[in-house]
């Protein structure tokens, strides 16, 4: 059995989503919490966290048990365990770091998609299909149909390799990492910097022209209001410790005047 991802089929609906990525909270609990509150599916980063592959299946599989996709950001493109493992354990998807030049898309597709689409290691009785393999070939269409791959635009190479990167089959979404990017193109910390944006809208426009989906991290509403507009569809909305921290002080401001 292969779970449905639904977060996939609201985009091919051409619908935007949104989800958090999470970074330092290591409890299954928060993906029940984060489908209570609406959000159409989460990260899990492993690039920027001391996660492990054991908590990660944790948060997979509570997530799964809540229905809300997760999409795993894995430590690194270099080689086909650190893809094909998060999605042995369940993943919806992966979102690839560190992506450069046509070859790096090329092996994204070849160690996260079976056969004939590209060349991932046959482990079909695992997390990802509940256990149960059921036919070969029709598990492995339907694995490569569920899951969502994005590259993460993410350096200036990427920008102007894009048509190149987003031409490879496969490819589902191109995820821009704007403090990244702005760092890569010599503005660190302004991501609003008009060569930044003018990068971004590349993006946009490029996937477009390749039917692979727009997206980007934002860091409050009006943020994601403005890429939205601009023609941005898969949202990454905040992350845990930052939503976290922001409700704290809120809460803490207001308690205090009412002192």
């Amino acid at each position: 059995m292969v779970y449905k991802n639904r977060m996939k089929r609201a985009l091919k609906e051409g619908k935007v989503v949104f989800g958090p990525m999470v970074s330092e909270i290591r409890s299954p609990g928060l993906a029940v919490l984060f489908a209570r509150a609406g959000f159409d599916y989460f990260f899990i980063d492993l690039e920027h966290s001391s996660f492990s592959l054991e908590t990660v299946s944790d948060m997979v599989m509570a997530a799964r048990a809540a229905d809300i996709p997760v999409i795993v950001r894995p430590s690194s493109r270099k080689s086909a365990e650190y893809l094909s493992r998060p999605l042995d354990i369940g993943a919806s998807g992966l979102l690839v770091p560190q992506i450069q030049t046509r070859q790096d898309a090329e092996n994204v597709v070849q160690w996260s998609r079976y056969q004939p689409v590209g060349a991932r290691g046959m482990a079909l009785a695992r997390q990802h299909t509940f256990f149960e393999s059921g036919n070969t070939l029709e598990t492995m269409g339907q694995l490569n149909e569920e899951i969502l791959v994005a590259l993460q635009i993410e350096h200036r190479d990427a920008i102007e390799n894009l048509s190149e990167l987003l031409s490879v089959p496969g490819i589902d979404a191109a995820f821009v990492g704007p403090s990244d990017l702005a760092a890569s193109l010599g503005s660190p910390g302004k991501t609003g910097d008009p060569a930044v944006e003018e990068a971004i809208d590349h993006v946009i426009k490029v996937a477009e022209d390749h039917n692979v989906i727009p997206g980007i991290h934002t860091g409050s509403v009006d943020n994601a209001r403005y890429w939205i507009d601009r023609g941005m569809r898969m949202i990454g909305f905040c992350t845990d410790i930052k939503l976290i921290l922001q409700i704290c002080k809120q809460s803490v401001q207001a308690l205090q005047s009412a002192l």
